[in-house]
C-alpha cells in the first residue's frame, strides 16, 4: 500500500484545523505567518496540528503541511490535486465564498442528523448531535432538536483528540482514520450560517482522501489538473466553460465498485436443526468477514488505503477505485474471486461484482450542475442485479463447462453428506452428529466468538485453499489470517510471511490504551489499531458436564412465557432504495451518502445487539431468550423465545425512530413464531413473508403504506400494535391477577375469538358483495360494522363484566374500544390469541 504520498495525508488532514479552530486557543506565535498564505482561518490551524502532532511521521511532512495550507489557494500541481478532492467531496461548500474571520469555527453549532435532511422533513423536525466521542451511550447516539456544542466541549474533545493522535504508530494511516472516526464523527464539517450543518468532519475527510487516491492514481497532467479545477470554478460561478473544461468535467476519473455476497439466506438458514444454532453465529460471522476480506483485499489489489471503502455491511461493499486501473484489472480480480469461492463453497456463495465510471460532474450536487452521487450509487446497484443472471460467468468459459455441465459420480448417500447442511466433504462424528470440515469450522467459529475482547487481522501471502477448505482457509486465499484474542489468551504467533497486523478492539471505542499497544506486538511488524462493533448476541448454557456451550434453539423455546415455541424476527429499512435514491434529493454527495450508510450501520451493528442482549440473562442465573444471527446493513434476523420478540422488535422500532427523528424513513418487522422442532428455515422464510408479503404490503386507510409489523399472520402499523400490546398486558392482568383477586377465566379468550371469526366471516362475505358491484364501499363498511359480531361481543363481554364485577370496568372500557368507529375488531385474534399463547402450559 502506497504509505508515502503526501498528497492522501493531506486530503485526509485538509480540514482538521476547523476542530482545533473551534476551541478559539489562539495559534502559537511561530504560526501567525501561516495566515499571509491560506486563504480562511482554519488552514492555519490544520498545518499547525501537522507540524505539532505529526512532525515525526516518516513521510513529507514539510509538503503536507504546505497542501493542508494551501488548500483553497492552490498554485502547485500537488496542491490543485488536494483542492480538486475537497470540492468533489463537498463541492458546494468547497466553492463557496467564507469570511475570514471565523466563520467557519462557530462552536455552537451542533451537527444535523443526516436523517432529518431526507426529503419530507421540515426544519422543525430538524435533530443535531450532542458534541462527543463515538460511544453507545444513548446521548451520544441519539440527536435531539436542542443539542448545541460549545468551546468548553471542543477544548475538551480536541484535548483527548490529540492525546489518541499521539499514541498512533508513526505513518499509520490506518489507525489515524480510526483516531478521526472516534473524535470527528459528530463535528460539523462546516458552520456558515447560511448551510444546513448535515456533514460531519469524518466523513468529509474519509471521502476527500479516497477521490484524492484515485487522482493520484489516474496520474492526471498538470494542464489537465488546472484545467479541471478552472473548470469547476467556472461552473460554480455559472460561467461558460472551455471545450476542454467541460470535456474534463466528464471523463471517468474513479469506479464505483459494488460487491454482493450472493446465497447466503440458504447458507444462513436452510439447514436442519440438529446442531444447526452452534454453527449458525460462526457462518454469520464469516459471511462478515469473508466480504471484508474480500473488499480489504480488492484495496491491496490498487495499492488503497481503508478510506476508499465507502461502507462494507450487510453482505456487501462499496468501493472508490481510480477509473483507468480498475478497468484494466477488474475482470481479472473477479475471476479469481469467483474461482476461489467456487472451489471452497461449491456455488453456495459467490461474490457478485459490478462497477460505474465516476466523472467529476457526478459528484456534484444537481443544483450545482451535477449529476448528484446517487444516482451512480443506484447504477451499479442495478448493474448487480444484471449480474445475477450471469452469475458464473467469472468462472471463464472453460471453467463454466468443468463445473457446471459435467456429470460427476460422487457418494450422495445420506452416510456421505453432513447431516448440519447436507453438503460433502471431510466427514466426522461429533456429538453424535456427522459433520463436514465447514459446519466443524462454523462451530468453533461460534464459540471463539464467546466474548472475545480483539480480533486480530494478518495480512499474509494469498494460499490456494485446500480441496477440503474451510473458513480460514477461505480467509487465507484472500491473503488473510484472522484470530479472535479472549481474555489472558496467549497471542497467536506471527504467520509466515506476514507483512502487517490489524488489532480491532470489540464493542468500544477505546481502542489506544497502553494495554493493548503493549501487548499486541509481534516483533518489527507494523500493527495498526481500530475499533469495531461485533453485532453479537449468543446465547449459552451449561452442558452436563457444567461447560458453557451455545444454547440450543430449543432451550431458546424455553426460555418462552406461556406456550414453549421458537419465534423469529426479521426486519429491514423501508424503501432503503429510494433513501439512498431519492431522499438527499438533489443535495446527494458523497459525503452524505457515506454518512447516510455510516448511521445506519452503527444503528444494526452496535445498538440492536445491545438492546438483544438486555433479553440474555444467563450471567444473572437465568436463560438467555436470543440469539442475534445477524445485524448490519439496514437489516436483521434474530432467533429466540417467541414472547419477547413483539416487545424487541417495538423497542428497536422506537429506537429506530428517534434516531431518524419522525416517521420519514421507517421499519418495518416479520414475526413467525412456532414448535421449536418446526424446521429452521421454514420459519425463517414463514418469517421472510410476514415480513415482505404482509407488513411491506400493508396500508393504512390514509394511504400510508408500510412502517408496520406481522404478527400471528396479521399485518398491522406499528402504532395499532402499541395499543394491541397495551390491551394484552390489560388482559393478562385480567388472566393472572396480582394478590387475592379472582382470576378472569381463560373462555373469555375464546369468546374473544369467536366474536372475530364471526366479524372475518361478515367482511368476506360483504367484500364478495362490493367486487361483483352489488353494494358501495360505504355500504359494504356500514354492514361490516353492524353485523351480528357486535351485538354478540356485547351481550358476552357484558356477561363476563357481571359475573366478574372486580374487572368490570376493564372489560366495558375494553367493549367500547373495540366497537367504536376506529376500534381494533380486526386486530381482535390477535390479541385474544396472544394472550392466549402467553398464558398456555408447555
Amino acid at each position: 500500500m502506497d504509505r508515502h504520498n503526501p498528497v492522501i495525508l493531506a486530503a485526509l488532514l485538509h480540514d482538521i484545523g476547523k476542530f482545533g479552530e473551534r476551541t478559539a486557543e489562539p495559534l502559537p506565535v511561530w504560526a501567525e505567518p501561516f495566515h499571509h498564505e491560506a486563504r480562511y482561518t482554519h488552514e492555519p490551524y490544520s498545518a499547525v496540528f501537522v507540524e505539532e502532532q505529526l512532525g515525526r511521521w516518516p513521510l513529507d511532512m514539510t509538503t503536507v503541511r504546505r497542501l493542508v495550507l494551501k488548500h483553497h489557494a492552490p498554485s502547485l500541481p500537488d496542491e490543485l490535486l488536494v483542492s480538486l478532492a475537497d470540492r468533489l467531496s463537498a463541492y458546494e461548500r468547497a466553492e463557496a465564498e467564507g469570511d475570514r474571520e471565523g466563520a467557519r469555527g462557530r462552536a455552537e453549532t451542533a451537527l444535523r442528523t443526516v436523517f432529518s435532511r431526507l426529503l419530507g422533513v421540515s426544519a422543525d423536525g430538524a435533530r443535531y448531535h450532542e458534541l462527543a466521542d463515538l460511544s453507545l451511550d444513548r446521548r451520544a447516539l441519539f440527536p435531539r432538536p436542542d443539542a448545541v456544542g460549545s468551546v468548553e466541549s471542543y477544548r475538551a474533545l480536541w484535548e483527548r483528540f490529540t492525546s489518541e493522535v499521539a499514541r498512533v504508530p508513526l505513518g499509520d494511516l490506518r489507525t489515524l482514520l480510526a483516531v478521526l472516526r472516534r473524535f470527528t464523527w459528530v463535528i460539523p464539517s462546516d458552520t456558515r450560517r447560511d448551510l444546513i450543518p448535515d456533514i460531519s468532519l469524518y466523513h468529509h475527510l474519509k471521502t476527500t482522501a479516497a477521490i484524492a487516491a484515485c487522482l493520484v492514481r489516474e496520474e492526471l497532467g498538470e494542464f489537465d489538473v488546472r484545467t479541471l479545477h478552472d473548470g469547476l470554478t467556472n461552473r460554480w460561478k455559472k460561467a461558460p466553460l472551455t471545450p476542454r473544461e467541460e470535456e474534463l468535467l466528464h471523463r471517468p476519473l474513479c469506479a464505483l465498485v459494488k460487491g454482493d455476497i450472493s446465497g447466503t439466506q440458504d447458507f444462513l438458514y436452510l439447514l436442519t436443526s440438529r446442531g444447526a444454532a452452534r454453527g449458525l453465529r460462526g457462518r454469520s460471522f464469516y459471511l462478515q468477514l469473508l466480504t471484508e476480506t474480500i473488499a480489504e483485499w480488492i484495496l491491496r489489489q490498487f495499492q488503497l488505503h481503508p478510506t476508499n471503502v465507502l461502507f462494507v455491511g450487510g453482505g456487501h461493499f462499496y468501493l472508490l477505485l481510480p477509473y483507468r486501473a480498475a478497468a484494466e484489472h477488474l475482470d481479472g480480480i473477479q475471476q479469481r474471486i469467483a474461482r476461489v469461492l467456487w472451489k471452497i463453497h461449491k456455488g453456495d456463495l459467490s461474490l457478485l461484482v459490478a462497477s460505474v465510471p465516476v466523472a467529476a460532474i457526478d459528484f456534484l450536487e444537481e443544483e450545482a450542475g451535477g449529476n448528484a452521487f446517487a444516482a451512480k450509487w443506484g447504477d451499479v446497484s442495478r448493474r448487480v442485479n444484471e449480474e445475477k443472471q450471469r452469475k458464473w460467468q467469472d468462472l471463464g468459459q472453460e471453467g463454466m463447462r468443468r463445473e457446471l455441465f459435467i456429470s460427476r459420480q460422487r457418494g450422495m448417500t445420506a452416510e456421505d453428506t453432513c447431516q448440519v447442511c447436507h453438503n460433502a466433504g471431510a466427514l466426522e462424528i461429533q456429538d453424535d452428529v456427522r459433520k463436514c470440515q465447514h459446519c466443524r469450522g462454523f462451530e468453533e467459529l461460534g464459540r471463539l466468538l464467546r466474548d472475545p475482547t480483539h480480533l486480530v487481522l494478518f495480512t499474509v501471502p494469498e494460499a490456494e485453499p485446500p480441496e477440503q477448505a474451510d473458513w480460514r482457509d477461505a480467509l487465507r486465499a484472500f491473503g488473510t489470517e484472522a484470530w479472535l484474542i479472549h481474555e489472558g489468551d496467549v497471542l497467536p504467533r506471527r504467520p509466515p510471511g506476514a507483512t502487517e497486523a490489524r488489532v480491532y478492539t470489540l464493542d468500544a471505542t477505546d481502542f489506544l490504551d497502553e494495554d493493548t499497544c503493549r501487548r499486541f506486538r509481534w516483533g518489527d511488524l507494523p500493527v495498526s489499531y481500530d475499533f469495531r462493533w461485533l453485532a453479537d448476541a449468543t446465547p449459552r448454557k451449561h452442558d452436563e458436564h457444567g461447560q458453557e456451550v451455545i444454547a440450543e434453539f430449543a432451550d431458546l423455546a424455553e426460555a418462552s412465557q406461556g406456550v414453549k415455541w421458537l419465534g423469529v424476527l426479521r426486519m429491514d429499512v423501508d424503501g432503503l432504495g429510494d433513501v439512498f435514491k431519492n431522499g438527499l434529493g438533489a443535495q446527494a454527495t458523497i459525503s452524505r451518502m457515506s454518512t447516510l450508510s455510516e448511521s445506519l450501520r452503527l444503528f444494526f451493528e452496535a445498538w440492536v445487539p445491545r438492546l438483544c442482549r438486555e433479553y440474555n440473562r444467563f450471567q444473572q442465573g437465568k436463560k438467555d431468550a436470543l440469539y442475534l444471527i445477524y445485524a448490519g446493513g439496514d437489516d436483521l434476523f434474530v432467533v429466540g423465545a417467541w414472547s419477547v420478540l413483539p416487545e424487541l422488535a417495538e423497542r428497536i422500532r422506537d429506537d429506530f425512530r428517534e434516531l431518524v427523528g419522525g416517521d420519514h424513513v421507517t421499519l418495518s418487522a416479520g414475526i413467525a413464531i412456532e414448535h421449536p422442532k418446526f424446521p429452521l428455515y421454514q420459519l425463517a422464510a414463514n418469517a421472510r413473508h410476514a415480513l415482505d408479503d404482509q407488513a411491506k404490503e400493508f396500508q393504512r386507510s390514509n394511504g400510508r403504506a408500510k412502517d408496520a409489523v406481522s404478527f400471528l399472520q396479521t399485518a398491522m402499523g406499528w402504532e395499532e400494535f402499541a395499543r394491541i400490546a397495551g390491551w394484552k398486558d390489560a388482559l393478562l392482568q385480567m388472566l393472572n391477577p396480582q394478590g387475592e383477586e379472582p382470576a378472569l377465566p381463560r373462555a373469555f379468550l375464546m369468546r374473544l375469538m369467536e366474536i372475530h371469526a364471526l366479524y372475518a366471516g361478515n367482511r368476506a362475505r360483504w367484500r364478495r358483495a362490493q367486487r361483483l358491484r352489488e353494494i358501495t364501499h360505504e355500504q359494504m363498511e356500514e354492514l361490516i360494522h353492524y353485523d351480528k359480531w357486535q351485538w354478540r361481543l356485547v351481550y358476552h363481554l357484558s356477561r363476563f363484566a357481571e359475573r366478574h364485577e372486580q374487572h368490570r370496568e376493564t372489560i366495558d372500557r375494553l367493549l367500547r374500544e373495540i366497537v367504536q368507529q376506529d376500534g381494533f375488531i380486526a386486530r381482535l385474534r390477535v390479541l385474544a390469541r396472544w394472550a392466549e399463547l402467553l398464558t398456555r402450559e408447555g
